[in-house]
């Protein structure tokens, strides 16, 4: 693959050595580059439907580091720092087979985020075991608003979000990437709060910025976000910044 060049939502065994963490990080797209002659596949992703809840080593505050291993990422993280992270995966179960049911109806009808929470909500209330009803709801919205954005890509070969085909919102015309000035504008602010943005230390700074990307484009209107990539090299570790 030539240096430069950007897969769009990579398959999750592309991704991760363990597919299943993709019901808690959305693959967006990969970023294939070189870095001091070793060449790298630079994997962006999305919480968004998620809130962290709790601060572990390699995962806080929207903040997850990942071993990077031949292209593919070992979390070093934990997942219990997502609320009510053991409901999820039944919920992510639950809402997949249903998207993988309905997708081509949902296309063509052009079917919006608020219409397809309303057709499911019963659905989801009865096989959600969230103690908050509203936290399944926002992985919902989130999930659907991947999947829609996805799904329209990979059929029509054209990168459009679920609500510029939905509701006839204006569509983005930026490039995908983030300009490096720009995110390193952003990283210096979060660098400049770090004591109150991490509770662990980590040997980061933001000279390791790799690729990013504004998460709204991708994922959930309300979970929008910059997400950034920061590569470790001499550890070969990435950090995944989602900075509200």
């Amino acid at each position: 693959m030539e240096e430069n060049t950007i897969i769009l939502y990579p398959k999750a065994d592309k991704v991760f050595s363990n597919p299943e963490l993709a019901i808690y990080f959305k693959p967006l797209l990969t970023y294939h580059t070189s870095v001091s002659g070793k060449k790298y596949q630079i994997h962006l992703l999305g919480t968004d439907g998620l809130f962290c809840e709790t601060k572990f080593k390699y995962s806080e505050n929207n903040f997850f580091g990942f071993k990077y291993n031949n292209g593919t990422y070992d979390f070093l993280g934990d997942i219990r720092v997502f609320n009510e992270y053991d409901k999820v995966p039944e919920l992510y179960t639950f809402l997949k087979k249903d998207f993988l049911k309905n997708s081509d109806l949902y296309l063509n009808n052009k079917t919006s985020v608020a219409k397809y929470l309303s057709d499911i909500e019963f659905e989801l209330q009865e096989i959600s075991n969230f103690e908050d009803f509203s936290n399944a709801i926002y992985y919902a919205e989130a999930f659907y608003s991947y999947e829609f954005t996805k799904s329209y890509y990979e059929k029509y070969a054209k990168h459009s979000h679920v609500s510029v085909i939905t509701e006839g919102f204006a569509k983005n015309t930026e490039p995908l990437i983030i300009d490096k000035k720009d995110a390193l504008s952003i990283l210096e602010e979060f660098f400049k709060n770090l004591k109150y943005n991490l509770a662990n230390k980590y040997d980061i700074n933001k000279e390791m910025f790799i690729s990013g990307v504004a998460g709204e484009r991708f994922m959930s209107i309300n979970g929008g976000c910059n997400i950034l990539a920061m590569l470790d090299t001499s550890k070969d570790i990435v950090y995944i910044l989602e900075y509200h």
